[in-house]
């Protein structure tokens, strides 16, 4: 078996890795120069065929599957000419979801993903059961494949990227946040951006959505299992961190504790001990009556 991993990020690292750690012939594709790829190339396991500084449809030759890495356009040149040739094309993120043996929480939306995800996370760590979370946040999922045992619950941050790349992401709870227009430039029309974020809950054991944002809420009927509205979530968590949009965060994390079966006063002690992300309103200090947040890492405004 030969597979092709197309961008050397880091996700077509970690493709790389775990390829090849599972006995299959790995060639890479960039388009970037080896000069740019440096600390890549340094990552790499032996015996991996690198093609950089440009590639042509030659580079399928001989290959049976091809990861795309989320950088990379779904619609592209290459992925097109793959599918074309009846190559399947796949992502680190679909292969995770086929392989993980653990009960997956996904959580989208335009914003508040990031810090969803790391506070889900330390709610359901709450529980007994062992918590792993990743996606489009911390470690790369493949990286911490081998140590989810069906006892894990798994917190993934899915970009609309990843959910592009994911016919069928089969979660247990999936959470949408909020929707606004974002990358039109990749998916080129707000209903294409809409249509990729529903597709977290269309087969879904449980759809956690915003009845205070109208394009979520209007996805409902597109629920494949049973419909939690997380923002009437009751009793209010304790949320430390400023903002009526972290307090919609703090209550869809409040909901997957709900479902897994936490008390209020377990749920509400994670929240209220939660520290944030960092560069994410991350408080600086206070000068002069003034109060300073890095928000450095926020995609949007």
């Amino acid at each position: 078996m030969t597979a092709l991993v197309v961008g050397a990020a880091r996700s077509g690292v970690a493709l790389a890795l775990h390829l090849t750690a599972e006995g299959e012939a790995v060639r890479l594709a960039d388009r970037k120069p080896s000069s740019e790829l440096l600390s890549t190339i340094a990552q790499l396991p032996p015996g991996v065929d690198l093609r950089v500084g440009g590639y042509d449809e030659r580079v399928l030759d001989g290959v049976d599957v091809v990861y795309a890495s989320p950088g990379v356009p779904w619609d592209s040149e290459l992925l097109n000419q793959a599918r074309a040739k009846g190559i399947p094309v796949s992502s680190e993120i679909d292969l995770f979801l086929r392989r993980c043996k653990g009960t997956v929480v996904g959580i989208t939306g335009t914003n508040g993903k990031t810090t969803t995800t790391a506070l889900t996370g330390v709610v359901l760590e709450a529980g007994r059961r062992p918590v792993v979370v990743g996606g489009n946040i911390g470690d790369t999922v493949l990286d911490r494949l081998a140590e989810i045992t069906p006892e894990h619950w798994v917190v993934l941050e899915l970009s609309s990227f990843q959910l592009e790349s994911v016919e069928h992401p089969h979660l247990h709870v999936a959470v949408i946040l909020n929707i606004t227009p974002d990358h039109l430039d990749r998916h080129g029309t707000l209903a294409q951006y809409v249509d990729l974020k529903a597709r977290a809950i269309e087969d879904a054991d449980y759809a956690l959505l915003n009845s205070r944002d109208p394009t979520v809420s209007a996805l409902s009927t597109r629920a494949a299992g049973k419909v939690v509205w997380f923002d009437q979530h009751q009793p209010l968590p304790p949320m430390p961190l400023p903002g009526r949009h972290n307090m919609e965060n703090a209550l869809a994390a409040a909901a997957v504790g709900h479902i897994a079966g936490l008390s209020d006063d377990a749920i509400n002690e994670a929240i209220r001990g939660f520290k944030g992300v960092e560069h994410r309103l991350e408080l600086v200090g206070e000068w002069a009556g003034v109060r300073w947040y890095n928000d450095s890492k926020a995609t949007n405004p």
